[in-house]
């Protein structure tokens, strides 16, 4: 536990939550509208890598991380920080204009959110570029449920 008392410096959204991942497909998201629940199903990238004994699970495209003693323990955590990232912003009515921020493309109906390519997200995330160029990392995606906003 000590270990991870010392990340909270560093990632402080960081919490505990356990996500069920699946293989990722050349780093893009995809994804598609349930038009029935008005909800857009989306598979974010997910970026996975050890420093000093704690391991942490870094969703760039939101700017959201997880960690914990082990990779497990990283996903749960980073669910518990994605599920209040969305009930915050959703609740505060801030939701579309926090994915602008990150560099999302929201447009319109026919295509209501497009993540940063991520090219463009290790170009401009030093924290992303960090962990790619002196890290050894895994990355998968972690689909998720957002709503669609019609």
């Amino acid at each position: 536990m000590e270990k991870l008392d010392k990340v909270t410096k560093f990632y402080p959204q960081a919490l505990y939550i356990a996500i069920n991942y699946y293989p990722m497909q050349e780093a893009q998201l995809s994804g598609q509208k349930k038009v029935g629940n008005k909800q857009i199903k989306l598979n974010i990238p997910v970026v996975f890598f050890e420093e000093e004994g704690i391991y942490y699970a870094y969703m760039p495209s939101m700017d959201l991380t997880g960690y914990g003693n082990t990779q497990k323990e990283a996903k749960e955590s980073l669910k518990v920080v994605l599920d209040e990232f969305l009930r915050y912003t959703i609740n505060k009515n801030t939701f579309l204009s926090e994915l602008k921020r990150l560099g999302w493309s929201v447009a319109n109906k026919a295509k209501p959110m497009t993540a940063p390519k991520m090219s463009d997200l290790i170009r401009k995330n030093e924290q992303l570029r960090d962990i790619i160029n002196y890290k050894q990392f895994s990355t998968l995606d972690y689909p998720v449920n957002i709503p669609a906003f019609a």
